[in-house]
């Protein structure tokens, strides 16, 4: 799994890319060489060397000669049957085994004595809410004020906050991170 990791960790599209170029290269190379060294050879080597001895007709009948039939095949004789197995007699049944001993029940513990609670403290006294100023009305929660009049603007201010506080971290690190 790890030479895998590795593996795939060197192949980059650019090296796969210089490979294939540099094999490309290589075949036309090859390819040229050969077309080369032909033509050079074809030009030094005369055209129609004649053999010593007899030369064979090139008339049709002698090209393609007749094959002759193989021999026709024989069968294999059918085997003999297997003889039929005599059955293996039936084994006697196993002796039933002798049950273990009953163990003795361990004695019980007695508790230890529960102890006293401890006494209930006194509740405090309910508070009450006062207002400001005597005279000032009771206002409702602002953002659930401005999350039910305009919830747009309360996104896009949240997102202008955000994005603000992401510029001024990024100018406080060291090292800019990747992109």
């Amino acid at each position: 799994m790890l030479i895998l990791r590795s593996l795939r960790q060197r192949l980059t599209a650019e090296r796969l890319g210089w490979f294939g170029a540099g094999l490309s290269l290589a075949a036309v190379g090859v390819v040229g060489y050969q077309v080369v060294v032909a033509s050079l050879l074809s030009g030094l080597l005369p055209t129609a060397v004649a053999l010593p001895g007899p030369q064979p007709s090139t008339t049709p009948t002698d090209a393609f000669p007749t094959r002759t039939p193989f021999p026709s095949h024989t069968p294999f004789p059918t085997r003999t049957p297997y003889p039929t197995r005599t059955p293996s007699p039936t084994r006697p049944p196993s002796p039933t085994p002798t049950p273990y001993l009953t163990r003795t029940p361990v004695p019980t513990r007695t508790r230890l004595p529960t102890s006293t609670p401890l006494p209930t403290r006194t509740p405090l006294p309910t508070r009450t809410s006062t207002p400001l100023s005597p005279g000032a009305p009771v206002s409702p929660d602002v953002l659930a004020t401005a999350v039910l009049a305009d919830p747009d603007a309360v996104v896009d201010a949240v997102a202008t906050f955000a994005a603000r506080t992401n510029q001024a971290f990024d100018a406080l690190q060291t090292t800019p991170r990747p992109r």
